[in-house]
Formats: structure tokens, sequence, C-alpha cells
């Protein structure tokens, strides 16, 4: 069953073009804020595996922020933001998470060390994952507050000057 799940997953994303876009005025990054006294929705707590073999439990980061990344190799606007999230991983006081679309390891492995990327990027997320954060294309990106509810989503590329805006007013403070 898991198998058919994750091919269908797979066939929608490779007919979307990887990318799932929004309506959004010609930009290709969309920015769904929660509204101001809306109910923040709890982030689904997950178990992943990195690629060196330890494990990361989402819950395990409460009281930070994170950023929960899904990505892969062969969806080009996912290789275009790394750059920006390594960035962010160093220079800002939150945790950035990479979250790898069911590749192998090997490959992963391999894109990781082209590019220096030095934040956990986290295997096989497993089907229930995968609905919940509604990961139908690449990019899929998500700011987690300390609180552990969902404060952001983007769908998309991630664009650094409005992420860097937004997150200097939510109080993610920059390292430097």
């Amino acid at each position: 069953m898991r198998g058919i799940i994750v091919w269908l997953m797979l066939l929608g994303l490779i007919t979307s073009g990887c990318l799932a876009r929004a309506d959004t005025g010609g930009n290709s990054t969309a920015y769904a804020a929660l509204e101001p006294g809306a109910i923040s929705e709890p982030a689904h707590d997950f178990t992943l595996e990195t690629l060196t073999g330890e494990t990361v439990t989402l819950s395990d980061l409460r009281g930070q922020w994170v950023v929960v990344n899904f990505w892969a190799t062969w969806c080009s606007p996912c290789v275009k933001e790394m750059p920006y999230l390594q960035k962010m991983a160093a220079e800002r006081d939150m945790v950035v998470l990479g979250v790898n679309f069911s590749e192998a390891s090997e490959t992963v492995a391999q894109f990781v060390a082209d590019n220096n990327i030095s934040f956990p990027i986290l295997m096989n997320p497993d089907d229930i994952t995968l609905l919940v954060y509604q990961v139908r294309g690449l990019p899929r990106t998500f700011v987690i507050a300390p609180d552990g509810t969902i404060a952001l989503r983007i769908v998309g590329e991630v664009n650094p000057d409005q992420l860097d805006r937004w997150l200097d007013d939510h109080l993610a403070v920059a390292r430097y």
C-alpha cells in the first residue's frame, strides 16, 4: 500500500512540474501566514532518521524556531533555495531541517557534500507526514514557532527577502 501511495504522490509531483504554485499575482512564492487572531495549528510531530543515522523528533525542538523544508535533488526550485536555507541555518537563531522526498541516501549524500549543506537532512518521511503537511508539490516549507505551532507555510520556492522580513518581524532573530 505504501508503494502505491508513494507512486501516486511521485506521479503528481512529476505532472505538476515539481512546483505547486499558488495565485500570487505573477510571483512564484506564496506566503500563507496565519491571520491575526486565528487559532494556531499544532505542527504534526514526526521522528525521522538523518543521513548520518541519527534521529530527529520535531517535538524535541519545542522552544526553538524551526524551519522544515520538504525537497528533492531533482526539483530545480528546491536546489535553488538550498544556499539560502544553509545561510539561514548558519546565521539565524533557529533550526533548519531538510526533509528529502524519498530519494536514495547515496544521491542525497552526494548532493549535500557537493553543496556544503550542514543542517540536518531527514530521510524517508512516512505517508502520514507527507499527507498532514500537504506535500503535493515541492518545495514546501513550514516555519514552526517555539510553541510547536505552524506559524508560516510557503508553497513553492522560498523568497529570501520576504522570508527574512517575516522572520525579523516574528522574533526569529539573526545571530549577526
